[in-house]
């Protein structure tokens, strides 16, 4: 089942909490409900509570209700769980909730984000290809982002074990991702997103280190001690992660993390790491990218050129291969090794033209 959230729903009046709030910034529309529950990162029991608390207040449809809003008479008794009967048909029962009064549904057409600054009702209100329900979430995770609190940035309870981190960071950051919405109009979204990607990638990275000075109860975002981390040391960070992934078989995770330290640091030992591992993940098109920048930063490195043909032929681009082949091989070398190297990697570009021209 897909949840979405209500149009009219306003969580300033409903006064929901920050668990609530934070897993209905996790509700876009497209997830099922196992997705969303796992996206939060919070015990299962609590998640599925919450989801029922959301529902009971008229925050979350279900695909079998209209994007209509509840009319505003519309009450829900929570101690003596009476629901309006559209409320009652729809797969998830009203939990037993302690007695906490009567709640109002509203029926506002205003973008659930409470307390909205200037800034953000421009960005709510601008030309964009994402969903109101995108826009709200990655609104909300900008705001987790300046707190700076790692933990609610990944949706976490505080003290999380190595295991809930991951599943909640992997989860987290499929989703936020910026190739996710490669080619869509995004507007100040496009930035934003970056913003909350990467501040992803680095509070994971800190709650997972095993520098002493970076985890425990209030770990720093912003890095160790008191000295501000700087754009280079998050770069670094992000890349011994990704390589770290890559090592462990998850070339594709590896990427997202790879593209972040190149975007931070577009260091040559980044690109050429990117550039193999888009290689080895059949993500041709980056390969290419990357080892594209790395020759043009070396251009007389014959192994720099290599790995570009490398980048060409897994593209299927065997005419560009062997031209970078053959000027790599005119270049200056010392290394034997490096020289055979080419001369077999040109020898079988040829052979493999050949056979395609045959």
């Amino acid at each position: 089942m897909v949840l979405r959230v209500a149009p009219g729903f306003d969580p300033l009046k409903a006064k929901i909490g920050p668990d609530e709030y934070f897993l209905l910034s996790r509700v876009d529309g497209r997830q099922s409900v196992r997705e969303v529950l796992l996206a939060t990162g919070l015990p299962i029991d609590r998640a599925i509570a919450i989801v029922k608390k959301l529902r009971a207040l008229g925050a979350l449809l279900v695909p079998s209700e209209g994007a209509v809003p509840p009319p505003p008479s519309a009450v829900v008794d929570v101690a003596t769980e009476r629901l309006p009967r559209n409320l009652v048909a729809t797969g998830i029962d009203a939990p037993t909730m302690r007695k906490a009064g009567k709640v109002e549904l509203p029926a506002r057409e205003v973008p659930a984000l409470p307390d909205p600054t200037p800034e953000e009702v421009a960005a709510l209100t601008e030309e964009s290809e994402l969903t109101d329900a995108d826009r709200h979430r990655i609104l909300a995770m900008e705001r987790l982002v300046i707190a700076r609190d790692p933990w609610a940035l990944l949706g976490v309870p505080r003290g999380s074990d190595a295991k809930t981190l991951k599943r909640a960071y992997f989860t987290l950051s499929k989703s936020i991702h910026p190739d996710r919405y490669f080619g869509r109009q995004l507007g100040s979204f496009a930035q934003r997103l970056v913003l909350v990607f990467e501040a992803t990638s680095r509070a994971y990275a800190k709650l997972t280190s095993t520098d002493p000075r970076t985890t425990g109860p209030h770990p720093p975002v912003g890095g160790g001690g008191d000295a501000p981390q700087t754009p280079q040391e998050y770069a670094a960070e992000l890349f011994d992660r990704a390589c770290t992934l890559e090592l462990a078989g998850e070339s594709l995770e590896a990427m997202k993390l790879f593209a972040a330290a190149v975007r931070v640091d577009p260091q040559p030992r980044y690109l050429r790491r990117a550039a193999s591992c888009g290689i080895a993940a059949e993500q041709p098109k980056s390969a290419v990218e990357y080892a594209k920048k790395a020759q043009s930063i070396a251009p007389d490195d014959p192994s720099a050129a290599r790995l570009l043909a490398s980048a060409f032929r897994a593209a299927g681009k065997l005419a560009d291969a062997e031209e970078v082949l053959v000027m790599a091989m005119a270049m200056r070398n010392s290394s034997d090794s490096l020289t055979a190297e080419l001369r077999n990697d040109l020898a079988e570009v040829r052979r493999q033209l050949s056979a395609d021209a045959r």
